[in-house]
């Protein structure tokens, strides 16, 4: 039945008349309810809401013209549909019915089949009504929430019918009614007013789709960016008349965001300087159309000890001195070179138009010149020196690539050399580019091919003396060169960011195989190092997390290690990452403690659990042959400070780079938890640890250890 979802609420006096509605309509699939005058009927519409009313028109008490007029004064039953019932047919008193409020009315007596179709009538209608209502809500709604309004222009008359949404959006006081051109053109800012006019005049002529955009001043000074296209839309009861329908969209913060974006793009926020990206461009451009029989050179100066300038000065200091560089090379663009900041601490340059490479050495000497002129912050002194690198073209190459490449070596060969100086790129200097080129080339191809794999080394318990972890290590097996030292391709993955697809390979490979030993039977946790550029990524601790429940390794089961120099560069946010870890129940340790820059007060607001001695402290260490005492040891301090500063904060210690009985003695005397380096094992791949954990004990007394 159609009417099963609706219900109606008859209202009538005579109580056979109003059974037989109530029976007609409950046979045809309605909820019905009944009230026997008016005052009941206002009183069951205070809280039920029916879908339609059926009234009569005359009964005791309240009339049904009163009834229907207080029906529609309840908030939640002004949009019912009434249906009057009446045994008049006059035209007064259905004139008066539909001035309160009904929408249809039936003679008495009623014929059920043309009830039923009534009702039917209204009902699809009321809901049709409703639906139309939501959407026109939904449209003004979206086109508010978006800055969009609609018009239409009359190519007769050139009147606007602006949308309420589009008076709300150009902010036009007054009514919704027609707008005048000239008015409308009057508040388009007067930059684009002529061409404004121009195209809407040209699409009043020739009624053709239009689209402009212009600055429109609002009545209360408000400056807006708008966005108006129009189409021609013929009058269907007239087809000679035609009006241009369109739109209009504030694009106000669209184009400024976009501006901003090309800015940023282009420049850099700090200096004002030209960026990195439109440097390289201007390369390229330059190369692409050289000037016959002139030199140009791309320099790369970089600010020595930098560093040293933000330690002492703070990152706001940092930023005033390089500020104050941006602008004694500025001016260097009055002689039509072309400067930049390429990132950092380093600027770049273009110096163009050379005749000859030593009018290249007397503008360098120049910048050497003005960059060390004393800088004054906060009524200091502040020193600063440049390295500069250059490279030629073409005499260097007439690649830009390898011109850039060029000129960043020769800076850093300069920084070797002491700094304050400019140095060439050389032949051999290009040589060791294309090595490291090759390498890269090699290096992305590895990836690829999963070339990169973990390698374990295993870490002992110094009680036991038995396998309770290992560190995870990357090792290369190249399939033409065997295994490459990671000395040769650590650093570059470091700086082409290709450490972080590696690191997390070997974090995935860790896992797996740590899961697999431990289903075997050995409770073993697993090390593994987060690299500098693995630890910025926002996302580091979501992979980690998500690793681990791909894999099935408890949390507990996996260390990360950060490096110390990691904890300085970025503290606060060392800090959040490390209790994210900690949060999950993931392990936490620093490597190579004291080999960086930070402070104790730094190390204890870290959330670590261990803190590794670094293998620099370890390796030195020997028995004092002086005092013939096996338990004497020299060099030995660093690493007996750093292991009693960890116990006294609560923290696990490992030592790494074991590789005498001397060294072992000792960090057991001091009570080192754990112990790694080729004493007990170099780091081996997979297949191998394996068998190390299967099949072979440590040939290592604890007693004749200690």
């Amino acid at each position: 039945m159609q009417g099963a979802s609706h219900s109606i609420l008859v209202v009538d006096d005579e109580v056979h008349f109003r059974e037989l509605l109530r029976s007609v309509l409950k046979f045809a699939g309605y909820e019905v309810s009944t009230a026997d005058d008016g005052e009941a009927a206002i009183a069951r519409c205070q809280t039920d809401k029916p879908d339609l009313i059926l009234l009569d028109l005359v009964m005791p008490g309240l009339s049904g013209i009163e009834t229907c007029r207080r029906l529609k004064a309840i908030p939640h039953i002004k949009d019912t549909p009434i249906i009057i019932l009446t045994a008049c047919n006059d035209t007064e008193t259905i004139t008066e019915s539909f001035a309160v409020g009904a929408v249809d009315f039936i003679v008495k007596p009623v014929n059920s089949e043309l009830l039923k179709q009534r009702v039917a009538y209204t009902l699809t209608n009321d809901e049709l009504r409703g639906a139309l209502k939501i959407k026109e809500k939904e449209l003004s709604d979206a086109q508010r929430a978006a800055g969009m309004g609609t018009l239409r222009i009359d190519t007769r008359s050139g009147q606007i019918k602006f949308s309420r949404s589009c008076h709300e959006l150009l902010g036009i006081s007054g009514d919704t009614g027609d707008y005048d051109l000239s008015a409308l053109l009057a508040h388009i800012h007067a930059d684009d007013r002529d061409h404004a006019e121009f195209v809407l005049t040209r699409a009043l002529e020739t009624k053709e789709y239009y689209m402009l955009e212009y600055g429109f001043i609002t009545d209360d000074g408000r400056e807006l960016i708008i966005a108006q296209q129009g189409e021609p839309v013929r009058d269907e009861t007239d087809p000679e008349h035609i009006w241009l329908f369109g739109s209009l969209q504030d694009v106000t913060e669209t184009r400024l965001a976009r501006e901003e974006l090309e800015y940023q793009r282009l420049y850099d926020t700090l200096t004002g300087l030209q960026n990195r990206r439109f440097f390289e461009t201007q390369v390229r451009h330059i190369l692409a159309h050289p000037r016959d029989d002139n030199l140009f050179a791309v320099v790369f100066i970089g600010l020595d000890h930098f560093t040293r300038i933000n330690d002492s000065l703070g990152h706001s200091g940092g930023d005033f001195v390089l500020r104050e560089i941006a602008k004694r090379l500025e001016v260097y663009e009055n002689s039509g070179h072309i400067v930049s900041r390429f990132g950092g601490d380093v600027f770049t340059l273009i110096i163009r138009n050379l005749v000859h490479s030593e009018d290249c050495n007397r503008i360098l000497d120049k910048i050497l010149e003005d960059i060390r002129e004393p800088t004054l912050f906060g009524g200091h002194e502040v020193f600063v020196t440049a390295s500069i690198g250059v490279s030629l073209f073409p005499l260097e190459s007439e690649d830009p690539a390898l011109l850039l490449k060029g000129a960043e070596a020769a800076m850093i060969g300069s920084r070797k050399e002491g700094g304050d100086r400019y140095t060439y790129h050389t032949f051999d200097m290009n040589q060791e580019s294309q090595r490291r080129t090759q390498i890269l080339r090699e290096m992305r191809s590895a990836i690829n091919r999963q070339e990169f794999v973990a390698y374990y080394q295993p870490q002992i318990d110094s009680k036991s003396m038995r396998i309770v972890g290992m560190e995870a290590l990357v090792r290369w097996q190249h399939p033409t060169k065997g295994n490459v030292s990671p000395g040769e391709f650590i650093g570059l993955a470091e700086e082409t960011g290709l450490i972080v697809p590696i690191g997390e390979h070997v974090l995935w490979q860790a896992c797996r195989d740590t899961i697999r030993w431990r289903d075997m039977g050995f409770d073993l946790r697993v090390s593994v190092n987060i690299s500098a550029k693995q630890f910025e990524e926002d996302d580091v601790c979501d992979l980690i997390s998500h690793v681990l429940e791909e894999t099935g390794l408890p949390a507990t089961a996996l260390e990360v290690e950060i490096t110390e120099s990691m904890a300085v560069k970025d503290h606060r946010a060392a800090v959040f990452k490390l209790e994210r870890l900690r949060e999950i129940g993931i392990k936490t340790s620093m490597d190579d403690f004291g080999t960086g820059y930070s402070s104790l007060s730094q190390l204890q607001q870290l959330p670590l659990d261990t803190l590794k001695v670094d293998q620099a402290f370890v390796r030195c260490i020997r028995a004092s042959k002086r005092l013939g005492n096996r338990d004497d040891f020299e060099n030995s301090a660093i690493a007996n400070a750093v292991i009693a500063m960890a116990h006294s904060m609560g923290l696990n210690v490992i030592a790494e780079g074991v590789e005498t009985e001397d060294q072992l003695r000792f960090l057991m005397q001091q009570n080192s938890d754990q112990l790694q380096g080729f004493l007990f094992s170099k780091p081996l791949p997979a297949d191998e640890f394996e068998s190390l954990l299967k099949n072979a004990e440590l040939q290592l007394d604890p007693a004749n250890a200690g």
